[in-house]
């Protein structure tokens, strides 16, 4: 794909977008003329303060001093000022199109706006081509704007442990103004209660069945209303969950663009998406909150021998879903037992056609090699299938539901490395046919070892990983390549 001059006239562009574009046009005509910003500056009588406000997008000159820019520079007003960029600069273009420097927050990644003006006007040439080939890469594997978003947020939640200390004390600081002791468990009813009472909210169950495209939905905000539609053939615990994270939004004040349905079918942006998760934490923090809950998770991880039954407990106790379960526990293991190579995963079932779909992952190892996450993945999805799944389909037919249930399993990758896996299945309620899982997992470790006692419970199965044929076939090609690259040059070195 060859870049030409990149137009704006169709795309309508923030304040702070035109800035960065004047800035990175002003910069790059003042180093092709060979100025510096003092000598600019004394052709223009513009300070070199201001210009460099300008260049790094924070300042936008008024008429008089844009037409003495321009003819300290040997170019004319239009074409400075216009939204026209060149071929260097076409694919900054189509970032600022895309929107993902206007939806993501940068600050959230340490990222200031006007550094990264100034590192792409520094090196256009290159930054332009970085930039143009993650949008070849977007093109050509479809990873939407969507899919973006998603990969930001979960970035982000690995940059932090996914433990957010601002998210926990605000759901302490809740307990406390409403007199709820930390131990108290938290009913839906309750949490509905004080939706409608202090905080204005309309709350109606309802089982949507006037619109058949919405059954599987849980929840339904309506915002002109304050209205909040729950799906009454929700579980009481699914039902609580959803009254916390509601209350999240009305108590953290997320007022801004937010999900609208649980789960939504499409994230329109990353303030979508982060909102989402800041609710979804709170919720979380809300019905088990980390003194109490973190007390349990030490006796639970502490014991020598791994117990189903004793995770299905801490279900009970704290009156959880497994999803919100295994979540909570990303949050705290490592802040607060110091666990190490701590993983989550979900995975969908459908008995009828009898597949196995991973629907979400989260590593906090972040230096875990990527083809040994695509392993792990796939091993512990055939492990679902061959076992705990069938298992929670086991009563179907004689009118029971069986489940939850709790299983455990280690996974020996093919450098030595073992993982201990915890899954949590559940049969979706509204679809007898489909199920899913949730695992928490962690590296198998002297540093683990000293806090969870079981890892090396002979009672747990173990199992190796397997590379994918296609994957395995291209790595031992391209160790064969490299085996005769290292002869070759072995060669060359002892005809010296």
């Amino acid at each position: 794909m060859q870049w030409g001059t990149r137009y704006f006239s169709d795309v309508e562009l923030k304040e702070e977008d035109i800035r960065l574009i004047l800035g990175l046009k002003l910069r790059r005509a003042r180093q092709a003329q060979g100025l510096s910003l003092a000598e600019l500056g004394q052709r223009t009588g513009l300070s070199v303060s201001y210009l460099n406000e300008i260049e790094k997008g924070r300042k936008y000159p008024k008429a008089e001093k844009l037409a003495a820019l321009a003819a300290a520079l040997g170019t004319t007003f239009d074409q400075l000022v216009s939204l026209k960029l060149d071929k260097h600069l076409a694919p900054v273009g189509e970032l600022l199109e895309g929107g993902i420097l206007k939806d993501v927050p940068l600050d959230l990644f340490g990222i200031d706006r006007g550094k990264l003006v100034e590192l792409i006007a520094n090196a256009p040439a290159k930054v332009s081509a970085f930039i143009s080939t993650l949008v070849r890469i977007a093109a050509n594997y479809n990873l939407s704007q969507e899919h973006f978003y998603f990969a930001a947020l979960r970035s982000y939640q690995e940059l932090h442990a996914n433990h957010f200390v601002d998210l926990e004390e605000e759901a302490l600081r809740f307990r406390a103004v409403h007199g709820i002791g930390d131990r108290e468990p938290l009913s839906g009813d309750r949490l509905r209660d004080i939706l409608i009472n202090e905080f204005g909210y309309v709350v109606e169950e309802t089982g949507l069945e006037a619109y058949p495209e919405l059954v599987h939905i849980r929840s339904v905000f309506i915002p002109e209303r304050r209205k909040l539609l729950i799906n009454a053939r929700l579980a009481d615990n699914q039902k609580a969950f959803l009254y916390a994270k509601e209350l999240g939004y009305a108590f953290l004040g997320l007022t801004g663009q937010r999900a609208l349905m649980t789960p939504w079918p499409r994230a329109t942006s990353f303030d979508h998406l982060l909102n989402n998760s800041k609710a979804s934490y709170f919720g979380g923090a809300l019905l088990l909150p980390s003194g109490p809950f973190v007390e349990d998770l030490r006796a639970f991880f502490a014991t020598s021998r791994f117990h189903s039954d004793r995770m299905l407990e801490l279900l009970d106790r704290w009156n959880s879903t497994p999803e919100m379960l295994a979540l909570r526990i990303t949050n705290l293991l490592p802040q607060h037992l110091g666990v190490q190579g701590l993983f989550f995963q979900r995975f969908d079932h459908d008995r009828t056609g009898g597949s196995v779909l991973p629907m979400k992952e989260l590593f906090l190892e972040r230096r875990m090699p990527p083809l040994e996450i695509e392993m792990l993945n796939d091993a512990v999805g055939n492990w679902l299938g061959a076992g705990l799944f069938p298992r929670l389909h086991e009563g179907t037919g004689s009118g029971t539901m069986v489940g939850p249930l709790c299983e455990a399993h280690r996974f020996r990758g093919p450098g030595g490395q073992v993982y201990f896996v915890i899954a949590l299945g559940r049969r979706m309620g509204r679809d007898p046919e489909r199920s899913l899982a949730v695992c928490i997992g962690l590296e198998v470790n002297g540093a683990n070892e000293k806090v969870v006692g079981f890892l090396r419970d002979p009672a747990v199965g173990e199992s190796p990983l397997e590379v994918r044929p296609v994957v395995a076939e291209r790595e031992v090609r391209f160790r064969r390549i490299d085996a005769a690259m290292q002869r070759l040059l072995a060669d060359q070195r002892d005809e010296r």
